[in-house]
């Protein structure tokens, strides 16, 4: 169930972000000047009066929202979405390990676990094994999923609208180096 559930939910979170209202990473049509067309027009983020939920992808810097900025932060959001997601089922099912391995332990004599090598005892540590760890990854999906939010709320800050960075790959004999340059 979760391979078939961490693309739909991914696709799902993509679409969102993508048709969130005033999210726009094309430039929009400049507004007619008649009395009909200018009282009707919502505003956009460009003159300054934009929504709230803007300033997630656009952040505080004024000009046009780049389409690669748009994809660089969509795709952070979606993977923050997906990441929580996950960590949410992967923490449900340690609770149901969790509920077997009560459920088997009060199946038993009292005192089952005394011989550490008994089968019984060796299917409980299994089961608390398992719950554990599916806990431990779980919360680590949680917090990934928390980095990449504020990932994506950082680079929306700090990647200016204007002056999308650049990305430089030098290939001289001696090694191979990377630059980005830009301002932020």
């Amino acid at each position: 169930m979760g391979k078939i559930m961490l693309p739909r939910v991914a696709g799902a979170t993509a679409t969102l972000l993508l048709i969130a209202p005033g999210v726009r990473a094309e430039p929009t049509a400049a507004p007619r000047t008649d009395a009909v067309t200018s009282a009707a027009a919502p505003a956009t983020a460009s003159d300054g009066s934009g929504s709230f939920g803007d300033r997630f992808f656009r952040g505080t810097s004024p000009g046009e929202l780049p389409t690669e900025k748009l994809a660089l932060i969509a795709t952070l959001y979606v993977g923050a979405a997906t990441s929580v997601g996950v960590g949410v089922a992967t923490l449900l099912a340690a609770s149901s390990k969790h509920d077997d391995a009560q459920s088997f332990k009060h199946s038993q004599e009292h005192g089952f676990c005394n011989d550490l090598a008994s089968p019984s005892c060796a299917t409980y540590r299994r089961l608390l094994d398992e719950e554990r760890s599916r806990r431990e990854t779980g919360y680590m999906l949680l917090g990934l999923g928390g980095l990449l939010v504020l990932s994506g709320g950082i680079t929306a800050e700090l990647w200016h609208n204007d002056n999308p960075p650049s990305v430089a790959l030098q290939l001289e004999p001696g090694g191979l180096s990377l630059g980005v340059s830009g301002n932020f």
